[in-house]
C-alpha cells in the first residue's frame, strides 16, 4: 500500500510523478558516486600512532585542523552521506508500493 494512500490525498501532482522519480535515482546515483570519489581521496586515519614512538604532533597541523584537505575531505564525506539517506527515505515515502 501507497503511503500517499495512506495519507488519503496526493503529495504531489500526477505529472509531477512522472519526471520526479528518474530525477531522484539520478541524484542519487550522482551524490553517490561523488561519496565515494571523496572517501577514495582521503588518507587513512591512524590518529596520534606517532606519539607511541615517541614523535610528536606539530603544533602547526593542530592549529589549521579545520582548514585542511583532510576535515574538508570529512565534512563533504558527511555531507553527502546524510543527503544520499535522506533522498532515499524521501524517493522511498514517495514512491514505494507494497
Amino acid at each position: 500500500m501507497d503511503f500517499v494512500y495512506l495519507l488519503g490525498a496526493s503529495i504531489f501532482p500526477e505529472y509531477v510523478y512522472r519526471w520526479l522519480r528518474p530525477v531522484l535515482m539520478v541524484l542519487m546515483l550522482l551524490i553517490g558516486i561523488a561519496t565515494i570519489v571523496v572517501i577514495m581521496m582521503q588518507k587513512p586515519q591512524n590518529d596520534n600512532i606517532g606519539v607511541i614512538g615517541g614523535q610528536e604532533m606539530d603544533s602547526y597541523s593542530r592549529q589549521n585542523k579545520a582548514r585542511s584537505k583532510e576535515s574538508i575531505l570529512k565534512k563533504l564525506t558527511i555531507t553527502g552521506a546524510v543527503l544520499m539517506a535522506v533522498l532515499a527515505i524521501f524517493f522511498f515515502i514517495t514512491f514505494l508500493q507494497a
